[in-house]
């Protein structure tokens, strides 16, 4: 068990409205985030299209950076439709739009990554009956980033220890308060689980999670790495992006799998993902300065 498994709260866990979510001293675990989940009355839920966040998700799908990905005919209707459908408690709609006023770049995050991860599940299951539950779970996944000070996710150079801890805090935290929130719901997982990484990431899991969980977990890495961060000195392309990941495959850091359903929607969704090899040159965009990551050797272009 690693120090990031379980957390003790040294002070309450607060809702944006300030609303208490769990007490000080509480033990956060794996363990008492499914008891939350158990003991759960979800309240109901509208669809992101009837709520003050409808219109959000148009910034990521029209950025050109993200062109490939939506460029086939009917991809963007079809991912604007699936994040439309997602159901959404009055509280976790008012979490969102706090994060709109007070963190627009986790917001920005959050609708990223849910367009990216609908693209990559449109590729691989179509406009499967669980597509809204699991854009509402790629929508929430970072939702304990909220309990992360800004002075601390802004940082521009290298984090202390005490401030890496705080920010390896927030799976659990944010999969409590969504298990609270949502009981047993897809989101839950992929708050717990987004920086998981075949045994390498954190919180430590005793099994992998689902492909569903992975694709929202590469989905919010690829829209991390092609957003601007003030601890690198540009943001990468989406090649770039795509090459950092398929480095962190050939390092068994990242399912295969689920990384050929990124780069299978990058170009266009066409054929069978599985046949996807990665090799060739490196030819994205890097940044020149990055100081949250140790400097990489010559990756290899899936693209």
């Amino acid at each position: 068990m690693s120090v990031f498994d379980r957390l003790t709260l040294a002070e309450d866990l607060l809702d944006c409205q300030g609303r208490v979510v769990a007490r000080r001293g509480l033990v956060v675990s794996p363990e008492s985030i499914e008891e939350a989940a158990q003991h759960a009355r979800p309240a109901p839920r509208r669809a992101l299209a009837d709520t003050p966040l409808g219109g959000d998700l148009g910034v990521a799908l029209d950025d050109p950076t993200y062109r490939a990905l939506f460029a086939r005919a009917g991809a963007r209707d079809a991912v604007a439709r699936a994040v439309a459908a997602a159901g959404l408690t009055e509280g976790l709609v008012e979490e969102l739009l706090a994060l709109r006023a007070e963190r627009p770049a986790l917001h920005l995050h959050a609708f990223t990554t849910a367009a990216v991860a609908v693209r990559m599940l449109l590729s691989a299951v179509g406009g499967a009956r669980a597509l809204p539950d699991l854009a509402a779970a790629a929508l929430l996944h970072d939702l304990g980033m909220r309990h992360v000070p800004a002075t601390v996710v802004e940082r521009a150079d290298r984090l202390e220890i005490r401030e890496a801890h705080r920010i390896a805090a927030h799976p659990l935290l944010g999969a409590f308060q969504l298990a609270r929130e949502l009981g047993p719901h897809p989101a839950v997982a992929a708050a717990r689980c987004h920086h998981w990484r075949c045994g390498q990431g954190y919180p430590g899991m005793g099994a992998a999670p689902s492909r569903a969980v992975e694709v929202v977990s590469v989905a919010s890495a690829f829209a991390a790495l092609t957003r601007p961060r003030a601890y690198r000195s540009a943001a990468y392309d989406a090649r770039g992006a795509a090459d950092v990941i398929v480095a962190e495959v050939l390092a068994g850091h990242a399912d295969a799998n689920t990384a050929k359903l990124l780069v299978h929607a990058l170009r266009g969704g066409r054929g069978d993902p599985r046949a996807i090899r990665f090799g060739g040159a490196r030819e994205g965009h890097a940044p020149e300065v990055n100081r949250h990551a140790p400097v990489a050797a010559p990756g290899r272009s899936p693209l």
